[in-house]
């Protein structure tokens, strides 16, 4: 394992950088992982259980935990961010992960993210950035293994950047080891996760489908959202012809026979128009419909307004239209996804219980 560095708490004259940042938004001891060694220092925790001024709410009662990867929101003129916690990772792990609070115990990593902007004011370079990236978050996953899991159920949530980081855990960490038997669902919007043509996995994961009924466990839910039909060169929900040269180096699948996962959140496996459940603001709103289109992009086209929330094609798409609505991936079924966590703690609960009780 790497050395991290003793990490200071960045002051409140970066909080002007939160709007900026959210704007561009744009996962042992009882599975065979072995203990830190000794002379590593132990991961930075944005997030759990228990520690004060906790931005993930700091439960420590329920009976599942969460482990979060943010998406990209450092400011940082490097090529990788720091493991510094600032309001930027503050602020966007509690409009994302905050509201499961309750539902699990979150569990939060700092990392050596590609930044937004790298040294010369352009987007950082990528796969040997996002490669440190990885190195930090699969630090942090086995070292949640080693001394915390303790067995219990694990729901991987991340958003882009984050989500990207967790799509690798599962492929390098989880799929095929005894630590599949950990997982929930895996909530990983806004980073394209492929399955083969007209089949809920064969993709990126062989044994890890699409999640199809709220009971389902072990499952994934991946989804992009647009308001409007997304263009020719729309960022996501494009099925890529070439080796990915932004992500982590994983041997990630490409070409003919692939298409990008959606699964629309408030009614899993269906092709239908749905109701969605947002939080907006800390507020349950309704208004919005959702689903899943079958040609072009494979997107969650999102339409509707009303009842207190804008209609779908005045909220932004930021940084341009390729991107659709990328920064409220998150937001848009916020709540259903919490209701799915719920559910699919009853299926995991009930797996537990012994035979006859």
């Amino acid at each position: 394992m790497h050395r991290r560095r003793p990490v200071p708490v960045r002051g409140p004259g970066r909080l002007r950088r939160i709007g900026v940042a959210a704007a561009l938004v744009v996962a042992g001891g009882w599975f065979g992982v072995p203990p830190a060694t000794a002379d590593a220092t132990p991961t930075v925790w944005l997030c759990r259980p228990g520690q004060a001024g906790d931005p993930c709410g700091g439960g420590s009662g329920a009976p599942v935990d969460c482990f979060y990867v943010y998406p990209t929101v450092s400011l940082e003129r490097t090529t990788n961010a720091d493991l510094t916690i600032g309001p930027e990772e503050r602020a966007v792990a509690a409009d994302q992960v905050a509201p499961f609070d309750g539902r699990c115990d979150v569990w939060a990593p700092m990392y050596r993210q590609r930044t937004l902007l790298g040294p010369t004011g352009l987007p950082a370079p990528g796969a040997a950035a996002s490669d440190i990236a990885y190195a930090d978050v699969q630090d942090a996953w086995d070292d949640y293994l080693a001394h915390d899991n303790h067995g219990r159920g694990v729901v991987l949530i991340g958003h882009s950047q984050g989500a990207v980081m967790l799509r690798t855990l599962i492929r390098k960490r989880i799929e095929a080891t005894p630590q599949q038997r950990l997982l929930l669902s895996a909530i990983i919007p806004g980073a394209d996760v492929l399955v083969r043509s007209g089949a809920p996995n064969g993709g990126d994961f062989n044994s890890i489908p699409a999640c199809t009924d709220s009971a389902q466990i072990g499952c994934v839910v991946a989804y992009s959202t647009y308001a409007t039909a997304p263009p020719p060169d729309a960022r996501f929900g494009v099925t890529p012809t070439e080796p990915d040269t932004i992500g982590p180096r994983d041997g990630r699948p490409y070409g003919p026979g692939y298409e990008v996962l959606c699964t629309d959140p408030a009614a899993l496996g269906s092709g239908t128009d749905n109701g969605l459940h947002s939080i907006v603001a800390g507020r349950v709103v309704t208004g919005y419909r959702g689903h899943c289109t079958t040609a072009g992009p494979r997107v969650l086209m999102i339409e509707g307004g009303g009842n207190g929330v804008p209609p779908a094609t005045v909220l932004p798409a930021l940084p341009d239209s390729r991107w659709g609505l990328h920064n409220l991936d998150m937001n848009i079924p916020q709540q259903d996804l919490i209701d799915l966590v719920a559910a699919q703690t009853r299926s995991w609960l009930d797996r537990q219980r012994p035979a006859g009780r």
